[in-house]
């Protein structure tokens, strides 16, 4: 039975939970998080309230906060030179605090060093304190061992104190202060590059999805253009089924490769498959390659079953020439693959299983596995595991040769003199019947999704689809697997786009079955997740972007500037107080500067209004009074973009450019935009290839899932055209000069 006072108490649990009682979207309008919400999101994080003991119980702990335990799950300490304290609220009986208490440390950092100690620790001093159940706590800090280096360590702590010993234990983060950004950026210098969906191109050698060794060849050409860096859309792994949506924005795990991205021809088994060479020679696998190659569409089953087929045949080459599964290696990439095997651990051995099982069992989402394997820990994994040792090697195998040619195309920016290795995108999320949430679910709620509140370009809000972590479950976790995701997506020498990095700070928490406006905000521990992203990004020596769109509150781009992520900035949505374009000057420095994204209509479908037309074509405006606002508003943007052009003098004189739209976006316009951004202060800009040659088709419509095809449109010409081309040259020209100081 609850009381009148129940819905007022369920709101302050949620609020220590972190849900926050409202938000206001772009459009100024106020969002109250409503009873439904606050239960919804507390049953999916695992909170109790539905009893009222139960919910008095839930309060209480939570007021104690970090006050309730020896130590907190994490704490944030500063490395060498500074000596470093850890603070530890020691429990007495009270009043009166001890003298001293007896303490028992042990610290193990990430290389397996470990340092003991036993000593005792003075009381004194005006220290904070606490009144506790049963007691009081007084914070205390706790000297360690001097000039920890930037890294993670391990602390374990016993403490006698008033006739009780307490244990508990910590994870210490000695971070940065700030992340990675190269010397000659600092220094004013700026720089350009290309960004491409690497599924969308098109060569003579690929079998009809874009490769590894397209992505070189995309290189070798960008760097004597003048390009820093080429970018690509996230290459995390795709679904395990032939069926699986195909957005690289929602991987089944954002800490393994999507092998559809393999050259399969560049594997060294491939010269010594025989089987594998005259299968892919015959005239049936010739003609089906064709024909995938020449699509329009990327057609992810066709190009799953093919590359599967063959990679099977090269798999069982490398076991009779190197050692199978459960024999010793008899070569040197025999041993190769053991120690990338035993460098993976835990979750690469869980990855082979769980991919091994969804050929098994014909079912791509675990969620609807019979109950014996819907936990990775269950006695039915192990023993499927023992008998598919094979299978589960396999797809350890196919990681291997993934992550083998990734580092190759960085290897090649390196040669071609590039200053940064490779620019990736790491997905928000992972989707709920995936790898990631499989292995971690305790990290992961069930039945919410995040997503965004209503906006100018998504009218209705979004439902991503993916399931958020859980705030406090994660902290407890010590973060490992942020950290994980991290450093399997950060490249070395490179830089990492960041998508949606508002997530660092708070996520939009969907019910199920309601509307994306009827979600409430999440808070999570920024500062936490902030050094753990400037540690990493300072050991791999690669810059972070965040993709700060959206609805942003101004507290949370000044912690990312402080922390030296750079900011994202769209052509589109910088305006002044008139809605003209921002001049160039008045962008700032650390910044990544873009015309579009691949949300975002390209630059020839803005000009044309192709996206709005869409969106009246699929009823994707809630009313037609907005959609004649944005047939308005797009083309009062299309007299202030010459206008703004033609100040700076950026159109040739004579060019026919009209404000109207026409069937394409001419050239010389595309190319005075995307100057007029060179001309910026932004550090970097990227230039999406759609932009180089006219494109009208945006990768994803928002809102959509088979109305559009999504994240399958080709890009029109093969990378043998784009590199005769004389446009690229051209466009290299202009930016090479707008970018030098």
């Amino acid at each position: 039975m609850t009381g009148k006072d129940t819905p007022k108490k369920i709101a302050a649990l949620g609020s220590m939970c972190g849900i926050t009682s409202q938000y206001w979207d772009n459009f100024g309008r106020r969002h109250r998080t409503s009873q439904a919400t606050y239960r919804d999101l507390l049953s999916a994080m695992g909170v109790e309230w539905k009893d009222p003991e139960g919910l008095d119980r839930e309060i209480a702990r939570r007021r104690l906060g970090s006050w309730g335990a020896l130590l907190s799950p994490v704490q944030l300490i500063k490395p060498a030179p500074t000596l470093a304290e850890a603070t530890v609220r020691i429990w007495f009986p009270g009043p009166e605090p001890p003298a001293a208490v007896d303490v028992l440390g042990e610290m193990a950092s990430e290389t397996g060093a470990r340092y003991r100690w036993e000593r005792q620790l003075e009381v004194a001093g005006r220290l904070k304190s606490q009144v506790v159940p049963g007691g009081f706590r007084i914070a205390m800090q706790l000297p360690l061992p001097a000039d920890l280096e930037m890294g993670y360590y391990d602390l374990t702590l016993k403490v006698r104190s008033g006739g009780r010993e307490e244990s508990g234990r910590t994870r210490l983060i000695a971070a940065p202060p700030q992340a990675y950004a190269p010397g000659w950026l600092e220094e004013g210098r700026r720089a350009w590059g290309f960004n491409l969906p690497l599924y969308a191109l098109r060569s003579r050698t690929n079998w009809g999805v874009g490769d590894f060794a397209d992505l070189m060849t995309v290189i070798r050409w960008a760097g004597p253009l003048g390009a820093a860096f080429v970018g690509v859309n996230p290459l995390h792994a795709a679904g395990g089924r032939a069926t699986a949506d195909p957005s690289p924005y929602s991987p089944t795990s954002r800490i393994f490769l999507n092998v559809l991205y393999l050259s399969l021809e560049a594997a060294p088994e491939m010269a010594a498959c025989r089987e594998a060479q005259d299968l892919v020679a015959s005239p049936e696998f010739q003609a089906l390659k064709a024909r995938l190659a020449a699509s329009s569409l990327v057609s992810y089953r066709e190009v799953y079953l093919l590359k599967r087929r063959v990679l099977k045949l090269l798999y069982e080459t490398f076991c009779q020439a190197h050692g199978g599964p459960e024999a010793p290696s008899r070569s040197d990439r025999g041993e190769e693959f053991a120690r990338f095997v035993a460098a993976g651990g835990e979750s690469l051995a869980r990855f082979g299983q769980f991919s091994a099982l969804v050929d098994q069992l014909q079912e791509g989402d675990w969620r609807r596995w019979p109950g014996p394997y819907q936990q990775p820990e269950s006695p039915a994994v192990a023993e499927f595991a023992r008998q598919h040792g094979k299978e589960v090697r396999f797809y350890q195998y196919g990681q291997w040769l993934a992550a083998t040619q990734l580092g190759q195309v960085c290897q090649v920016a390196q040669q071609q003199g590039l200053p940064f290795t490779l620019y990736e995108d790491l997905a928000l999320g992972a989707s709920p019947g995936g790898f990631d949430t499989w292995a971690h679910q305790e990290l992961f709620t069930r039945g919410p999704s995040i997503g965004a509140p209503p906006d100018a370009f998504n009218p209705q809000g979004q439902n991503w689809g993916l399931p958020p972590l859980i705030p406090e479950r994660l902290r407890a976790s010590g973060y490992q697997l942020f950290i994980d995701t991290l450093r399997a997506n950060l490249p070395p020498g490179g830089m990492l786009r960041m998508d949606h990095v508002m997530g660092l700070f708070r996520l939009l928490w969907i019910p199920h079955g309601v509307e994306a406006s009827q979600g409430a905000y999440v808070t999570y521990p920024a500062r936490e997740l902030l050094a753990i992203l400037a540690l990493e990004s300072v050991r791999r020596r690669a810059l972070i972007i965040g993709e700060d769109l959206g609805t942003v509150p101004p507290h949370i781009r000044r912690e990312l500037g402080k922390t030296g992520v750079f900011s994202y900035r769209v052509f589109y949505f910088e305006r002044d107080g008139n809605r003209h374009f921002l001049a160039p000057e008045a962008y700032p420095a650390r910044v990544m500067a873009t015309v579009t994204t691949h949300d975002l209509p390209t630059l020839t479908g803005f000009w044309q209004g192709h996206d709005l037309a869409l969106k009246r074509k699929l009823n994707l405006y809630p009313d037609a009074d907005l959609a004649e606002a944005d047939a308005a508003a797009r083309e009062l943007d299309r007299r202030f973009l010459l206008e703004d052009l033609g100040r700076r003098g950026l159109l040739p004189e004579g060019a026919d450019v009209k404000p109207e739209p026409g069937d394409s976006c001419p050239l010389e316009l595309r190319e005075a935009i995307l100057d007029y951004l060179a001309q910026s202060e932004a550090a970097l800009m990227e230039v999406r290839l759609e932009e180089v040659f006219g494109v009208a088709e945006q990768q994803n419509l928002p809102g959509t899932i088979r109305e559009h095809p999504n994240w399958r449109v080709k890009l029109p010409l093969t990378l043998d055209q784009m590199e005769q081309s004389p446009e690229p040259a051209r466009l290299a020209a202009r930016l090479n000069k707008a970018r030098s100081r």
